[in-house]
């Protein structure tokens, strides 16, 4: 990747890198035919030499080769390295035709091509994203688990161990936004806090107490711990199948035998500065790379490439949710990607994935009248969530060795009952919010945790919840926000 970088203002690339991050409603192309991009046209407008990093090139002309150059090079790109070079050649792409002067001729067609660039930039980031290399630790036969800890150490290695650290089930993945919250206390004074989601699907007590206690290192731990849930992660009456799953596991297994999960260290250099396209970049799609077996993308690949993305509400009160509240990215079939199953709101915003902090935004907004048109409603009292209910057991021990090893390395504990909607609220588990809420404020009274209950904060808000038990991004920031301007969560000044 040498010769790749010009020194030059960043704000621009950083923009667009974070104005993009969406996902157009068509599946990810495997060849640039697919782009929306007219390669015919692109080749005969291309220039045939990249200009040098001192030469003064027409914007215009400079968007237009560069474009050439990431769409041959996404004709045959395979690994996560190619297609990183496809995502930086579209940015660089964009970066020259946006500069296009407002009184140029060329500005109006300009601007359709950004806009064509950016869909295109889309679809190479999910490519470098999604056409991901082996975890590089043995599998914890849990999707999201495995993908939350890969990112986690990433984040860890990237920025160091976050301020705050948030866990719990998909409440929390999808419950709490971690930069909401990050703004928000900027704006109280409470600047330049790292926070990170750890949430994974289905946790309960023990998972969070095997994450806290025996999968991360003191010197991955955070300096406040917010446990966002709620009852059902604390009932002891029900199997714990995620624990259960999880603790059989060859991740599990290698854990315990001392092989703990980390990441390789990095063999990349450091590219220069100067932004000049590599020769692969530029290289012609008819080259011999592109028309050797195994160099496409095989069709049997999809499952693992869409393997980021694939989120299961796995609760008794939901058995047979829909694609929308199921997966948020997978393949319908056929041996090519068809479509996407995205999470979706009225204005046709879609999340397919994790942000950078572990968090999962939810576009779409609960609706009783059409949601159990496609989803049975399944009272308490038949609930397996709640039925069996005992606090005492498995999960109380587990809720008793998090406080005594969080107190020990003197690192705060708040949990947060999160919201639930009104519809979620029947008599049976309205009376064990009850209990839990009393439980835990006894708890509290003794200075063992922070708590802060939000169970019927918002119930008859539906418009914060994506579904009668998991809120949207909109319920994720205003809880956010809610917990910012809590004076009695010991939030770490930076």
């Amino acid at each position: 990747m040498a010769n790749f970088y010009c020194k030059r203002p960043y704000t621009v690339l950083a923009a667009l890198l974070m104005g993009v991050t969406g996902c157009s409603f068509n599946s990810p192309p495997d060849t640039v035919a697919d782009q929306d991009l007219s390669s015919q046209t692109e080749s005969i407008l291309a220039v045939e030499n990249p200009p040098s990093c001192q030469s003064q090139v027409d914007p215009f002309t400079k968007a237009i080769d560069k474009a050439t150059g990431a769409a041959n090079l996404a004709q045959s790109a395979q690994s996560p390295q190619d297609w990183d070079l496809v995502v930086l050649g579209w940015i660089q792409a964009i970066e020259a035709m946006q500069s296009v002067s407002p009184d140029s001729p060329k500005r109006a067609f300009a601007q359709k091509k950004v806009a064509e660039y950016l869909r295109n930039l889309d679809v190479a980031q999910q490519k470098a994203t999604t056409k991901t290399s082996p975890l590089p630790f043995a599998s914890f036969d849990n999707p999201i688990f495995e993908e939350q800890l890969l990112l986690y150490l990433s984040y860890v290695a990237a920025v160091g161990p976050p301020d705050v650290l948030i866990v719990g089930s998909s409440r929390a993945l999808v419950g709490v936004d971690p930069q909401q919250l990050q703004q928000v206390l900027a704006r109280y004074g409470k600047g330049g806090l790292k926070i990170f989601n750890f949430g994974v699907n289905g946790a309960t007590a023990q998972v969070v107490d095997f994450q806290l206690r025996q999968l991360l290192t003191p010197e991955q731990l955070p300096r406040l711990v917010i446990w966002a849930d709620g009852v059902r992660a604390f009932n002891s009456g029900r199997t714990d199948k995620t624990y259960n799953s999880l603790a059989t596991s060859a991740g599990y297994q290698q854990l315990m035998a001392g092989n703990r999960p980390k990441l390789p260290e990095s063999t990349t250099k450091t590219p220069d500065t100067c932004e000049e396209i590599p020769a692969s970049i530029t290289q012609s799609p008819d080259s011999d790379k592109s028309t050797q077996p195994g160099n496409t993308i095989p069709a049997n690949d999809t499952a693992e490439r869409w393997r980021l993305t694939r989120v299961s509400f796995e609760t008794s009160s939901n058995p047979v949710p829909t694609p929308e509240t199921r997966l948020l990215l997978t393949q319908l079939g056929g041996s090519q990607p068809q479509r996407l199953a995205l999470a979706r709101n009225t204005t046709g915003y879609s999340a397919i994935a994790m942000d950078a902090n572990g968090f999962l935004p939810m576009d779409s907004k609960f609706d009783p009248k059409t949601y159990y048109q496609q989803n049975p409603r399944v009272a308490g009292r038949y609930d397996a969530d709640y039925q069996p209910f005992s606090f005492a057991g498995p999960q109380a021990v587990a809720l008793n060795s998090i406080q005594a090893f969080l107190a020990q390395q003197q690192i705060p504990l708040v949990i947060v009952n999160l919201p639930l909607s009104e519809d979620y609220l029947d008599g049976v588990r309205l009376t064990r919010e009850r209990q839990f809420r009393q439980r835990m404020q006894q708890k509290a009274a003794q200075n063992e945790f922070v708590f802060v209950d939000l169970a019927e904060q918002w119930k008859n808000q539906n418009q914060y919840f994506a579904d009668p038990s998991h809120l949207n991004r909109y319920g994720a920031a205003a809880v956010a926000s809610f917990l910012a301007d809590k004076s009695e969560i010991p939030w770490s000044q930076r």
